[in-house]
């Protein structure tokens, strides 16, 4: 046995180390929605430690990923085989109550995997609405307050790197002969630092004391957050540019959420809980509760981040990338669950009902076809007048022609390009008629506007590109 035990590779042996116990992630977080959340605000704030993080959390989407992919393909080949949810009548014994909610809660093989784990672990009764925070961490001091630095010092910059950027400075020519010496006269930013980080270790070990207390503040801000702003704080946008800040702040992109790869990360764990919960609604919540989780979060995002999320252009749908279904042809429902369209169709269409005016009709129909979006949601307008509004009803219309026509559900017919263009007419009438009450809306929302009307204009497109297509019967 012994000789056995000395042959065993050491990448297969435990590390008996503090990095692999109190040390490691999952000692130091409080569970994986913590690393999530914090992940997400350093896209926001700290670059540098995105780096890091991300190569974790994509590592980590691709783990969970794969492991429901495969329970559920398990599942779905031979549902007999594991065990069922209400159908399967449980054996009368002392334990009868427990087993059948087991039975309602789920299929065991999609309860037992990693990503439903991580969801149950929590407790309390707002553990879900945690997890979903979690995923919309933006770096706001409510998100950072919430969801905390993993790790101790984890913001402080490595010496290492410090004397790579002092490297880095002295690569400029030095010509003694010609009195040229870089920057060996100029103090060195790093040592500023190393006195700026000692002046600052020792305040905070006097901050007990009430004498010590905020005696010395280091001048320099911290190379970890110097271009880190909250999102919510916009008096410094514009300063360097020389524009009107509420202008600029429109030009960000999605730069409030840490840019396309974190929101693409963001995508991808919002479509597993979406999986989640088609699945196991018992034992998770509802479809329609979760996404009424989602809008809360979505419906009041700046127009570019609000596009990003909606728009099919920008980054894939809902679902995750890696997975591929076959789409729906002809008369078939663009069922949930079906296609990699259907969690943004559902989305798309949940923001319209939340978003519209009263005048547009609720239907009982629970499935998206070209007579509910003719009837039911393009000729209509926002609730609120306001541009920006009508703006993301346009683009929300974009993204449900998009979807349906990409499905082969949408025929070009009268009927269809009547209700697209009485929508766009009524979206910028009512836009309209907000500006004329108010003379300084109309000079703050000149995006908006152009938002408003690009928008339209593609709609048009959309009819003329479906026009050219040959229709099927």
């Amino acid at each position: 046995m012994d000789d056995n035990a000395d042959q065993v590779p050491n990448e297969h042996k435990p590390l008996n180390i503090k990095l692999g116990k109190e040390g490691s992630l999952w000692s130091r977080a409080e569970d994986f929605w913590h690393a999530v959340g914090w992940t997400f605000n350093c896209s926001v704030l700290h670059p540098e430690r995105w780096e890091r993080w991300q190569i974790w959390l994509e590592f980590m989407c691709d783990v969970l990923q794969d492991d429901w992919n495969e329970r559920e393909r398990i599942f779905n080949n031979n549902p007999h085989d594991a065990e069922i949810t209400t159908n399967k009548t449980p054996l009368r014994n002392s334990g009868k109550q427990s087993t059948l909610k087991r039975y309602q809660d789920g299929p065991l093989i999609l309860r037992e995997s990693l990503l439903f784990q991580y969801i149950s672990a929590g407790t309390g009764h707002g553990k879900y609405r945690r997890i979903i925070r979690s995923i919309f961490a933006d770096g706001s001091s409510t998100a950072v307050n919430e969801f905390r630095q993993v790790f101790p010092k984890e913001l402080k910059q490595a010496k290492s790197d410090r004397k790579a950027e002092r490297l880095k400075k002295r690569e400029r020519d030095v010509d003694i002969d010609k009195e040229e010496y870089g920057d060996y006269l100029v103090q060195d930013e790093s040592d500023d630092d190393a006195t700026a980080d000692a002046e600052l270790d020792n305040d905070n070990s006097q901050s007990t004391s009430p004498s010590g207390a905020g005696a010395r503040r280091s001048k320099r801000t911290r190379r970890g957050t110097r271009n880190a702003k909250d999102p919510s704080d916009n008096e410094h946008i514009g300063e360097t540019t020389g524009l009107d800040p509420a202008l600029t702040l429109h030009d960000v992109g999605v730069s409030p959420l840490g840019g396309l790869d974190s929101l693409d990360l963001r995508k991808r764990l919002l479509g597993l809980l979406s999986k989640v919960s088609y699945q196991l609604p018992t034992a998770f919540m509802p479809i329609l509760d979760l996404y009424h989780n989602y809008i809360e979060h979505i419906r009041h995002m700046p127009f570019p981040v609000f596009q990003a999320f909606i728009s099919p252009y920008i980054l894939p749908g809902l679902m995750e990338k890696s997975q591929k279904e076959q789409r729906p042809t002809g008369d078939e429902k663009l069922t949930h669950g079906q296609t990699a369209d259907a969690e943004q169709t559902t989305l798309c269409e949940l923001l319209l009902f939340n978003m519209l005016e009263s005048a547009a009709p609720q239907t009982e129909q629970e499935y998206l076809d070209q007579d509910k979006l003719e009837q039911c949601f393009l000729p209509f307008a926002a609730a609120n007048a306001s541009v920006v509004d009508n703006a993301k009803i346009s683009i929300l219309l974009e993204a449900l022609i998009v979807l349906l026509a990409g499905n082969g559900m949408l025929k070009m017919r009268p009927s269809l390009l009547e209700a697209l263009q009485i929508g766009i007419q009524n979206r910028v009438e009512r836009a309209t008629d907000e500006i004329r009450r108010s003379q300084a809306k109309k000079q703050k929302e000149p995006l908006e506007w152009s938002w408003l009307m690009e928008s339209g204009d593609r709609l048009l497109f959309l009819m003329e590109v479906l026009q050219s297509q040959p229709q099927g019967h």
